[in-house]
């Protein structure tokens, strides 16, 4: 049944003071919810909560985590993260994510890459309780090298077509037949030439070179070089070197088991 509210023909100021704010009260949105914690991570546990908090992020990183921890929550109590980067003071969206809170916990929002890196620089998050701005998470997006051409090297198991790296890891299981070792390179000259030398070790911590490969590369971009193994890989020891005109700029290594 409907109802309506009726208004006497006349109302003094207060009366209409307190009508006004009645009618306002009606029309806005009380929770007492609110964001107890909130912060960006690499990694998070089963109930989402943060376990490396960091305000920074390496280009060659696939996910990125923020941790939200929510106090007082009603059941039904929406939240919602939006990622974007700052672009001459315009919020360029990256991402949006909203879920139903259904009590108090850790909510995980993650952004997850597929393709390509972001850009060096500044993002945030913003966070909304309802449809209310709730706080601003900031973080940054920084080279692994800054002071190499070589800004970004990983191995992993798995690129994309771009080769950023989806799959990172220093471990792979015994029969693997192909390990990528991604390498992000930028700011360098006309001519140059990256290499990859990888090696084997045996059991007195000798290397043995087992492939090598020489890319020359004027681009920024991301560089894909592999290793192998038709028959898979054996439990032991690896690494990769790589390097800059002839000369190592970075060591990995990984191990298979």
């Amino acid at each position: 049944m409907n109802q309506h509210l009726r208004l006497p023909a006349q109302l003094g100021p207060a009366a209409w003071f307190v009508l006004f704010f009645l009618l306002a009260a009606q029309a806005c949105e009380f929770t007492t919810a609110h964001i107890e914690r909130a912060v960006m991570a690499r990694t998070v546990t089963e109930e989402s909560e943060p376990i490396e908090e960091t305000g920074s992020f390496h280009g060659s990183e696939s996910i990125m985590h923020c941790s939200v921890l929510m106090a007082n929550t009603p059941e039904g109590t929406s939240v919602k993260a939006v990622w974007y980067s700052p672009d001459q003071g315009e919020k360029v969206v990256l991402d949006s994510t909203e879920i139903t809170m259904e009590n108090d916990g850790w909510i995980d929002f993650s952004l997850t890459l597929s393709q390509n890196k972001l850009p060096y620089g500044a993002y945030a998050v913003d966070l909304y309780v309802g449809n209310t701005f709730a706080q601003t998470v900031p973080f940054t997006i920084e080279p692994m090298y800054p002071d190499s051409y070589i800004k970004e090297a990983v191995i992993a198991r798995a690129v994309s077509e771009n080769y950023f790296p989806t799959e990172k890891t220093w471990v792979f299981d015994e029969g693997s037949t192909v390990v990528y070792a991604p390498a992000y390179v930028a700011g360098q000259p006309a001519g140059t030439v990256f290499a990859a030398q990888w090696y084997v070790h045996d059991e007195a911590g000798d290397r043995m070179l087992i492939d090598t490969a020489e890319v020359p590369f004027d681009e920024e971009g991301w560089i894909r070089f592999l290793l192998s193994f038709p028959n898979g890989l054996s439990a032991g020891k690896y690494s990769v070197d790589l390097l800059v005109d002839n000369a190592v700029e970075h060591t990995l290594e990984f191990r298979a088991e």
